[in-house]
């Protein structure tokens, strides 16, 4: 709820950040303690990062470049 609020600019490396941490964390702990549904939850954050960081790329790609003029 509170993300929503932040721009978009903002909003995004934010959750990506997140996500790869907790995706981290949990790698993590898979390696040293074992347990599949760690190395789940591991791979959906990875994949959550992953996909957020494909829609900032697109984004950030789409905005009109501030060196070129109209004519």
């Amino acid at each position: 709820m509170i993300l929503r609020v932040l721009p978009f600019w903002t909003r995004e490396p934010l959750v990506i950040s997140v996500c790869l941490f907790f995706a981290g964390l949990a790698l993590y702990w898979f390696f040293m303690v074992g347990e599949w549904p760690r190395a789940a939850f591991g791979l959906a954050f990875l994949a959550v990062a992953v996909l957020r960081a494909f829609v900032l790329r697109r984004e950030w790609r789409s905005r009109p470049r501030a060196g070129q003029t109209a004519g």
